[in-house]
């Protein structure tokens, strides 16, 4: 069902907004994550975390006092500045989340086809063959969050007031892989759609909400197998040696079988044949944002997997399981919701902002400005 929505403004810093690419910040975000006053962004198109805060305007509130931050400043990517002194590769970041303190992140760790730019001929039809893994899209990652006077900041170390020490660190992987793909390869359901284009259906992580203790749900695009689309469990902690890097421990409870996989769990969840786009926690559930798999028009839809946290073993989820709270427009070719998060929340009602990719122009508001929608939910 529709529910009634309203529009919050998102206000970048007209001078960051072009981006080396071309496109522009206010053209759309690609995942988003929220606590107190704080919005936190990603584009796809970056190697970077663009953060705003709530202020008073007038009719409401927007989101401005735009700061970036650069990944190349707190983490080793597994691909640095190219030899002619340009920018470093994107990390087709697609999830964001937090929690104990850190900001996780992750790439959509998918293999990528060459486009074609003239759709006829003989070098069309080669160009459908070539697909290439590169970049920094094989990246997964938790950056420690500092309170400053100017809000949250993120940094490389620092020493909490608890006593614990948070590090900013990484799956350690390259341009091809990392420890997660490396870890699935085997799997007789992932391992298949490893090799396979993320807009052909292949794997695709876009969606990232974290639990307490490193716990880690992976949201896929794609694959969707059968109808039914997966999110993959995690749980990572930082090396006892080498402080940079993560690594996958085993979950408790056991994962899937096999030795090599009792490091993941997989749940599949029948969402009418539609992949995942994002998810964010709602204490113990697990909200799904939900649109098409692969390129053409849609739906989107945000389910709730009541009591996600509870689940210690592969599972199965129907769809009386999965309820539907809210459904949103999805265009062909623009205005795509692609992220979602809880900005505020009293009691069993929560405000869920939708924020959305390849917005169309009267979704863009003044320099380096964009609409995101709100809309209520009743959570019980």
């Amino acid at each position: 069902m529709r529910l009634p929505k309203r529009r919050v403004r998102l206000q970048f810093n007209p001078a960051a907004d072009l981006l080396p690419s071309g496109k522009r910040l206010s053209d759309g975000m690609s995942a988003a994550a929220s606590i107190a006053d704080t919005l936190w962004l990603t584009h796809d198109e970056t190697i970077s975390i663009e953060r705003l805060r709530a202020e008073k305007s007038r009719g409401g509130i927007r989101y401005a006092s735009h700061r970036r931050f650069d990944l190349q400043d707190l983490i080793a990517l597994p691909a640095l500045a190219n030899r002619r002194g340009g920018p470093a590769a994107e990390a087709d970041l697609e999830g964001i989340a937090i929690g104990d303190g850190y900001l996780w992140i992750t790439g959509s760790h998918s293999v990528v086809r060459s486009p074609v730019k003239q759709p006829a001929g003989a070098k069309a039809i080669a160009a459908l063959a070539k697909v290439s893994r590169d970049g920094n899209r094989f990246l997964l990652a938790r950056l420690p969050m500092h309170d400053s006077a100017e809000g949250p900041v993120l940094v490389k170390e620092f020493r909490a007031s608890d006593g614990r020490t948070l590090r900013a660190a990484r799956l350690p992987g390259g341009r091809k892989h990392d420890a997660l793909t490396r870890l699935l390869r085997t799997d007789p359901h992932l391992g298949p759609f490893l090799a396979i284009p993320s807009k052909d259906n292949g794997f695709d992580i876009e969606g990232l909400a974290a639990a307490p203790g490193g716990r880690l749900f992976l949201g896929l695009r794609g694959p969707v197998i059968d109808g039914w689309a997966c999110v993959l469990e995690i749980l990572v902690a930082e090396h006892s040696r080498r402080k940079a890097e993560l690594v996958l421990r085993k979950l408790r409870n056991g994962g899937s079988s096999g030795r090599r996989s009792n490091r993941y769990r997989k749940h599949f969840l029948d969402l009418g044949g539609a992949g995942i786009r994002d998810l964010c926690l709602a204490g113990r559930d697990l909200l799904i944002l939900a649109g098409p798999p692969m390129r053409g028009e849609g739906k989107a839809h945000v389910h709730r997997w009541k009591s996600a946290l509870a689940v210690g073993k592969d599972s199965m989820i129907g769809q009386p399981n999965l309820a539907k709270l809210l459904e949103l427009p999805y265009g062909e070719t623009k205005n795509h919701p692609e992220g979602i998060a809880i900005v505020a929340q009293r009691g069993h009602r929560a405000l869920l902002m939708a924020i959305y990719d390849s917005v169309e122009k009267d979704s863009r508001v003044g320099d380096g400005a964009m609409w995101a929608t709100l809309h209520t939910l009743a959570l019980r």
